[in-house]
Parts: structure tokens; C-alpha cells; sequence
């Protein structure tokens, strides 16, 4: 309309006949000269006549008012009809036509002509038309823009604003009702001050227009940043504002574009000055532009001060002397290194690597960097490397070793003098030679020469450790039983430099460790076998059982009221007795048992050759009988019984720990019993052991028959309700429906080795149902994997990973594998660097049940993970229990601290919400949430919970 109106001035102004725009009042808006004067006329007679009704003869009005009210309302497009003037003309005629105004409504172009003829009318039809192309034309200019158009009366308090001034707030045309005060209301209060200064400079005359950035309130409760520009249309003969139109433009990506890139700068500064080592950059002139914090400390001076000096000033004249030619290099596009030695601003001697980096652009040298690291510790070391040359040399000479270098090919090179009184060599006669001819070695008991360890690890690139039982043969004939170990010596690139190989006489320490080998595994006091050689006795009869042997038996035994000889009669006594015993015993058993004493008043026999329950009770009679015979301890006859605990091999046990322990317990239930009796392992204990491996069976049999589920349960964020991701769960029902709980059969596949196939198929299948929601939902849903230590020892787990992603198709970033803090621990080093490849791949990685297990921040540190879950047993009493407050509240720090996700798993109460959210853990996981469930009820409970969110 406001358009619209100042191009009907422009093209009407000069115009002969009446021109004038008319609203649903019927008054007359920016009429033309030629309708003014006929309405001065009409004036003179009828004070303030200003419509239509003032203009024409009252008799005629009704019908000529119906027929502009058809146009005006919309019904009609033009109107055309003679027409008697008010009386107050006198009598006269004219011709009036009324034409709708193209996009607007309620308005209407009234044309009043004294000659009616064709061709003015046409003229004025042209002209109309012209009018409204233009009208047409600035419209969609303006709808175009995306800009939101305003035009404010101040006196009236009225404002407009276009359609797209509401969009930009998220309203619809009709859907908010903008009034000054609206207006105020939708402007942030922080924001509101700062309008009103830019408005009164502008009304004031100091500016030619005026504009503000602030933050308005969109329909939806967020703020929007809006870039508001205004200017005076009309004035006032007083110099006030009659009309202020303007603009209203969306410019939230702008400002966030705007805070994203002072974050980066921000970044960006502290991570300059966060290098250790300086940073700063010299225009074309040698001038200082920028340096960072350490650059400032290095010369002592800050940054305004710096900025702008020339080079020579901030190095002084003697280093910008040394230095100014590789200025220049730099400057003509060639980067410069090379070291320095010079003195701080605190007065410290340093030792400096200067790098100047040149500032390309466009193929044009703009400046250069200047980067300096103090390398001051590096060039002390390798001064004090030269010095430890000497110091090397003076102490291989004086060391107890024999020490010999030889080139890559094994050409001897160095002999000290221990070396040379070992194998018979001078020095000086054996450089050159060939490593063999020096060392002439052979095995123990042998004539035949045993290859050199040195030439094997210059031809294999590793240490090597001599053969045992490896002799010396010197050049005098003396032959020295040696221990040695050999390695190559390499370049730091890799390349070789030769070997080494270290060697001394262990003659005499080889026969100390005979006579030690055997105390160690022997009991002093009886020298019968201990723990150690009964355990390695033990083994060898299982594999001789694995290979087709038969079964064997493990007995212990124990003295009864052994103590109370000891007590009464002195240890001496009960040192003796139990020599009398060991000695018995081993006259009863055949040479292929063992007799061995695990200490105190324990033995335990090993018999390789009773295959049935049967013959180990017959030989168990025979030996209580042969056991109570009296003993003569000197003056003392002492007689003593028996309790015996029976294992069998393979019935009770296939590995010794397991031999070993049922027949100590079966020998304790004979104790419990009344002591001096033998008993088999219970059959409670057995009864045990058989579910265990029908437990195997069944699972083995569920695995072949593809009887296990998995179910999800949800992972979400409990401030903004968003879903996080799902973990994936593993479930076992009988082929009867009898759900088997994780907690038993877990374990069981754990052990069996049942986990590996079983934990692949889980890993499959939950990428498999990951990819299919990325499909078949708006949002990607990340799913958690627990993976068991012995999935993650294997050394084709990362493939395995790999294989997985590869054959579903499933991004590495939708995919989390949760694993324990006791898989991490054995090996710490090996399971970093597994973990690190994974990272690298892209998947994520949590530690489940964190504070659980050793909870160590080394590790933490050290392995590269994500997330942390805290375990249910510290949320379960989060609410009622101070202390699992407090570890909780110390994983969400350290989590925190390490820049690390923390989530609550076991969340099932409100108040346990409540608390860990004020504690800062927006991610958990529990029955609060939803349950675990089967992968169709997860995609429905996930679409109706993003259809309420």
C-alpha cells in the first residue's frame, strides 16, 4: 500500500483529470492537484469535504456508492459510470471509474475525467496498469529478500508488519497480532536498552538510518538473533517523525558463525601459546606483527610493546647480524633452520633451534614465522654423549664380562680384556676375524660346534640368548661352561651398525644351580617333592591322560593332632615323625607315584596307576593300615592316624588346580567326619560340577541351534529426554521357555570358550540391527557391545571388529564396546594399543562398571576411552547413602576432568534421577527408562518416544 501510494504520486501528479486512491471509508487518499481543486470547490460549500459522498450529486449517490462497495469489497474489478458533480460545481458532468488495486484489498483508483471520451479512459487504464506492475514488482522484491518489512506510525502508535517479518519469529500470517508493545515484549531484556540510544541519533538527524543487532523471542521459546534497520519516511512540519519504515532480517547463523570463529580463535591463541617453544611472525620489513606468550617472556617484553618494532630491535644488532641472511632466504620463499647458542632475558645460557617458516600466499611471501625451541637439554646430552663414549670404553675394559663388537658382516671389532683371557685371543690378533674363529662353541657334553648367537641376531635383527649347557672352547683348550646374550646395535634410522655380544664364565654358578634347582623343588625336610614339583608332576600325568593315558587319582592327607606332638614332645620329635612317615609312604607307592609334602603336616600322593574308585580304595585301606603301625621316634612310640581326601582324574578335575582342590576338600569333609578316614570328593561338589558342564552342553547345542535373543535396553539423556543409544543385551531361554539368567550362563562360556563364537554373533547381530534403524528410523541409534577379556585377548579382535562393521554395512561411530576394567589389567600396554586401533577406526569405546574392579587412574590416562559407566551398586543407594554419593559424585569429576562421558547404569527410582542429574550425570540407563527389550518392541518404544518428544 505504502508502494503503491508513492508511485500514484509520481505518475498522477501532473495529471488533467482527478486521480485519487479510495479505502472501504470512501476517503480519498493522495489525491492529485486536479482532484484537489474540484474538492476546494465542494470545500467552499461544504466545510471538510473529503470522501467520495462530498464529491458527487447527494441524489445519485446510492447507486453509484453500491457499485465502488462491489469493488471495493472484491466482487468487481472495475466500475465505470457518468456522474453528476456535487451542487456546489454547478452543473456538471463527469465520467468516474473505480479499479480494484492489484493485491490489495478494501482500496480502490478512482478516476474522475470532465471528457469522457475513449482514449482517456484507455490512458487512464494504461497508467493504472503501469501502477500496479510496479506495486507487483516491489512486492516480490520484498518477499524475495526474506527480510521482514515494518512501517510504524509513531504518533498513532500503529504499526504494519509483513508476513515475513512474523516467519522469522515462527508465526504464521494471522497467527500473532503486533502492536508496538508486542513488539517491545518480543525483544530480549538484556537487548532492550541499546535500541532506543540508535533510534534518537537517527531521529536527531546524526545518522542517516539506524540499525541494531539484538535477540528476539521465537514462537517456539528459543532466541533468535535479528538484525533490525529503520529510517524516517515521513516528517513532520515540526522536524518530528510522521512514519518510520524499515527491515527485520534473520541473522542467527551469522552471529553463531560469528562466536564460532572467536572459539576458534580463542582456541587457536591458547593453543600457541600452550607449544613449548616460541612462536611469532615478521612482515616483508621485519617487523614484529604477533608473538605468543613464550615469544613475549623469551624477550621480556609484552605485546603491545613488541608490535610493530623492527626485528633488530627485538634481537639486538649482533643475533640480527648472525641471523639476518636466513631472514632473507625466508623472505624469498625458502624455509631456514639452524641452531643457536644465547642468552635469555632472565640471563640463562640456552641452546636453540630457530625455524623460519615462509608466509605463502598465492605464490607471494607476505612475512615469515619464526618458530624457536629451546633444545638447550638435547645438546647438553649429546655433549655428555661424547663424554660417555670414553667412559664406555674405559669401563668395558674394566667390567667382570667378557665383551666382543663385531661389524654387520660378524668381523670382530672389539675385544675387552675379560674377553680376551676367556676365549684366548689377543685383541689385537683377533680384530677382522670372523666371530666363530674366535668363539668356538659347543653344546654340553658335545664335540659338535653350536652356532654363534651373535651372527643369529645380526641375521635376524633381535637379541638372542645363548643355548643352555653352552661351552667355550679357548684358543688354550680350556673349556668354561658361559651364559651370553647377543643383540645387534643399529643407527637411530635403523640401519645396522654391527653387534654385540656379552659372555662370562658360569661354571660354577651352573652346578649352584643344579643343587638349587633341586632344593627348589624339594622339601628340605623330607626331600621329598614340594608343591612346585608335585604340581609339575601332576601336568604331566594329565597330558599323558589327554594323549590316550588313563586315569589317575590325587590324594591329600593330613596328620591328625599333629600339633599336640609338637606341643607335648618338641619339634624336634615332630620333625622326626614326620621323616618316619615320608618314608613309609614312599615304600608303599610304586616308583611312578609321587609322594610329595606341601608343608606342616600335609602330603599328598599322586598315583598314576589306580584307574578306578575301586583300586584307590583298596590302596587307601592298605595304607591307613600300614600308617597307624606304632613309630619309634627315638625314646617316644608314637601312633598317629590319617585323614585322606580322594580326587580323580578326569572325574573330579582336568587341570591340577581343580585336582588339588577337591581332594583337599574332600580330605577337610573327612576331617568333619571324625578324622582318620579317607573320603572321595563329595557328591555335592560333583553334582556341581556336572550342571556346570551339562550347563556347557546346552549352550554349545543353543549356540549350533541359533536359540539366543538379544535385547536392547535404552541409553538416554535425562535432562533433555534424548535417546543417547542402546545396549545390547544377551538373552537364553530352554527349549521348554525357561529363561536362563546371564549371571550363570555367562560365566559358563566363559570358561568352556563358548564366549568367542558367542560373543562374535552378538557383535553381528547387534551391528546388524544398528544399520537397519539407521534405515528404518529419523536418527541414527548407537548400540553398546560388552565384550569378555577372552574375546579381547584374541589377536584377530580388531578384525573381527572390522568384519563386523564391513559385512553390516554400520558406520564405526554408531558402534560402542563396553569392556572391564579387570580385562585391562593384566597386560596394560598390549590392551592400549588395541584399543588405540580401535579408536583410530572410529568406534567407541566405555569401561563398564567402573570403581568395580581397580579402578586406577593411570589407566584412565592411559587407555583411550570414552565413557565411563558407574555401577549400579554405587547408584542403587545414590539416593539414601552418603558414601555412594560421594564415589559417585568422584567418577563424575574424574570423568569430567578427563574430558570423559559418564553414565549411571541401574537407574530404576525418580529420586536416583534427581540426584545424579544435580550431581552433573545427564546419561544414564536402567528400568526407570524402559527395560530391556527384543529389537521390534525397541524400534516402537524409540518411535513413540520421538513422536512425544
Amino acid at each position: 500500500m505504502l508502494q503503491s501510494g508513492l508511485t500514484f504520486v509520481g505518475a498522477f501528479a501532473q495529471f488533467s483529470d482527478g486521480v485519487a486512491l479510495i479505502d472501504l471509508d470512501l476517503k480519498f487518499r493522495d489525491a492529485n492537484r486536479a482532484l484537489g481543486r474540484w474538492l476546494s470547490h465542494v470545500s467552499a460549500a461544504v466545510p471538510g469535504a473529503e470522501t467520495l459522498a462530498d464529491l458527487l450529486h447527494p441524489a445519485d449517490l446510492p447507486g453509484h456508492l453500491r457499485a465502488v462497495g462491489e469493488v471495493l469489497g472484491g466482487a468487481r474489478r472495475e466500475v465505470s459510470f457518468p456522474a453528476r458533480l456535487h451542487p456546489a460545481q454547478g452543473p456538471a458532468w463527469v465520467s468516474v471509474t473505480v479499479s480494484a488495486v492489484k493485491g490489495e484489498v478494501g482500496v480502490a483508483l478512482l478516476v474522475v475525467r470532465a471528457d469522457p471520451q475513449r482514449a482517456v479512459v484507455l490512458d487512464l487504464q494504461a497508467q493504472l496498469a503501469a501502477v500496479t506492475a510496479e506495486a507487483e514488482r516491489w512486492r516480490l522484491a520484498l518477499n524475495g529478500s526474506h527480510d521482514g518489512v515494518w512501517d510504524w506510525y509513531p504518533e498513532r502508535g500503529t504499526i504494519y508488519v509483513s508476513p515475513a517479518w512474523k516467519r522469522i519469529l515462527g508465526y504464521h500470517r494471522g497467527s500473532l497480532e503486533v502492536t508496538v508493545d508486542v513488539w517491545r515484549d518480543l525483544i530480549h531484556p538484556d537487548d532492550l536498552p541499546g535500541l532506543l540510544p540508535r533510534y534518537q541519533q537517527h531521529v536527531t538527524l546524526e545518522t542517516s538510518a539506524y540499525e541494531f543487532e539484538h535477540r528476539m523471542r521465537h514462537r517456539s521459546g528459543r532466541w533468535v538473533w535479528v538484525l533490525l534497520r529503520g529510517q524516517v519516511s515521513a516528517w513532520h512540519a515540526d522536524g518530528t517523525p510522521e512514519r518510520v519504515t524499515g527491515t527485520l532480517r534473520d541473522v542467527t547463523a551469522q552471529v553463531r558463525a560469528r562466536e564460532e570463529l572467536q572459539r576458534t580463535r580463542d582456541h587457536l591463541q591458547a593453543i600457541m601459546n600452550a607449544v613449548p617453544g616460541l612462536i611469532g611472525y615478521k612482515d616483508r620489513e621485519l617487523r614484529h606483527q604477533y608473538g605468543n606468550v613464550a615469544y613475549q617472556e623469551w624477550y621480556g617484553r609484552p605485546h603491545a610493546e613488541l608490535r610493530g618494532m623492527h626485528v633488530r630491535e627485538v634481537i639486538g644488532e649482533e643475533m640480527y647480524r648472525q641471523n639476518e641472511p636466513f631472514m632473507r632466504a625466508a623472505l624469498a620463499g625458502t624455509k631456514q633452520q639452524f641452531e643457536r647458542h644465547l642468552t635469555d632475558a632472565q640471563g640463562q645460557e640456552r641452546h636453540v633451534l630457530f625455524s623460519y617458516v615462509p608466509d605463502l600466499h598465492d605464490g607471494e611471501v607476505r612475512g615469515m614465522f619464526v618458530l624457536a625451541v629451546d633444545i638447550t637439554s638435547r645438546y647438553q646430552a649429546e655433549q655428555a654423549l661424547l663424554e660417555e663414549r670414553e667412559w664406555a670404553r674405559t669401563t668395558l675394559k674394566s667390567i667382570g664380562d667378557g665383551v666382543i663388537t663385531t661389524d654387520p658382516h660378524g668381523q670382530i671389532t672389539f675385544m675387552n680384556p675379560v674377553a680376551e683371557n676367556l676365549t684366548g685371543w689377543a685383541a689385537a690378533d683377533s680384530e677382522g676375524r670372523p666371530i666363530e674363529e674366535v668363539m668356538h662353541l659347543s653344546g654340553a657334553g658335545e664335540t659338535l660346534a653350536v652356532r654363534n648367537p651373535l651372527r643369529v641376531a645380526l641375521q635376524d635383527q633381535r637379541v638372542v640368548g645363548m643355548a643352555f649347557d653352552t661351552n667355550l672352547n679357548s684358543r688354550t683348550g680350556t673349556v668354561r661352561a658361559i651364559a651370553d646374550s647377543a643383540a645387534p646395535i643399529r643407527r637411530p634410522d635403523g640401519t645396522m651398525l654391527g653387534g654385540v655380544i656379552v659372555f662370562h664364565d658360569v661354571s660354577e654358578t651352573r652346578a649352584m644351580a643344579v643343587r638349587m634347582s633341586h632344593l627348589a623343588q624339594h622339601d628340605p625336610l623330607t626331600d621329598l617333592p614340594n608343591r612346585v614339583l608335585l604340581q609339575d608332576r601332576i601336568q604331566q600325568a594329565l597330558a599323558r591322560y589327554r594323549r590316550g593315558g588313563g586315569p589317575f587319582a590325587v590324594v591329600f592327607m593330613d596328620l591328625d593332632h599333629f600339633k599336640y606332638v609338637n606341643d607335648s614332645l618338641g619339634h624336634h620329635v615332630g620333625d622326626e615323625l614326620l621323616r618316619a612317615v615320608a618314608r613309609r609312604l614312599c615304600e608303599l607307592v610304586r616308583e611312578t607315584d609321587t609322594v610329595s609334602r606341601q608343608g606342616g603336616d600335609e602330603f599328598v600322593l599322586l598315583l598314576t596307576e589306580l584307574r578306578t574308585a575301586l583300586e584307590v580304595r583298596a590302596f587307601t585301606d592298605r595304607l591307613e593300615a600300614r600308617l597307624a603301625e606304632p613309630y619309634r621316634i627315638g625314646e617316644h612310640v608314637l601312633s598317629t592316624s590319617f585323614s585322606l581326601g580322594i580326587a580323580m582324574c578326569p572325574t573330579d578335575g582336568e587341570d591340577v588346580g581343580t585336582l588339588l582342590r577337591h581332594a583337599d576338600v574332600a580330605m577337610y569333609q573327612a576331617k568333619a567326619a571324625g578324622r582318620g578316614r579317607s573320603q572321595f570328593f563329595s557328591q555335592e561338589l560333583l553334582a556341581s560340577i556336572e550342571h556346570r558342564h551339562r550347563l556347557v552342553t546346552q549352550l554349545r547345542a543353543a549356540l549350533a541351534q541359533g536359540a539366543f535373543t538379544l535385547h536392547y535396553q535404552p541409553k538416554v539423556n535425562a535432562v533433555t529426554g534424548a535417546l543417547m543409544g542402546v545396549e545390547a543385551l544377551l538373552r537364553w531361554a530352554l527349549p521348554d521357555g525357561t529363561p536362563v539368567s546371564p549371571a550363570e550362563f555367562i560365566p559358563a562360556a566363559e570358561e568352556s570358550g563358548l564366549i568367542l563364537p558367542l560373543g562374535q554373533w552378538v557383535l553381528e547381530q547387534a551391528c546388524l540391527q544398528a544399520r537397519a534403524w539407521q534405515a528404518a528410523l529419523p536418527e541414527a541409534v548407537p548400540v553398546a557391545v560388552n565384550i569378555s577379556a577372552l574375546q579381547f585377548a584374541q589377536p584377530e579382535f580388531v578384525s573381527r571388529v572390522r568384519g563386523a562393521l564391513a559385512m553390516s554395512g554400520l558406520a564405526p561411530a554408531l558402534l560402542e564396546l563396553e569392556i572391564t576394567e579387570s580385562l585391562l589389567a593384566p597386560h596394560p600396554e598390549a590392551a592400549r594399543e588395541r584399543l588405540q586401533v580401535l579408536r583410530d577406526l572410529g568406534v567407541r569405546l566405555s569401561i563398564d562398571d567402573f570403581g568395580t574392579g581397580f579402578s586406577s587412574l593411570s589407566y584412565l590416562k592411559l587407555f583411550p576411552v570414552h565413557t565411563l559407566k558407574i555401577d549400579r551398586a554405587f547408584v542403587r543407594d545414590v539416593a539414601t547413602d552418603r558414601n555412594d554419593v560421594a564415589i559417585v559424585e568422584a567418577v563424575i569429576g574424574i570423568g569430567q576432568a578427563m574430558n570423559l562421558e559418564v553414565l549411571a547404569e541401574g537407574v530404576e527410582t525418580p529420586r536416583q534421577v534427581e540426584v545424579l542429574t544435580r550431581l552433573g550425570c545427564a546419561a544414564m540407563q536402567g528400568y526407570h527408562f524402559a527395560r530391556p527389550m527384543p529389537a521390534d518392541e525397541m524400534t516402537d518404544w524409540i518411535r513413540r518416544r520421538g513422536a512425544d518428544h
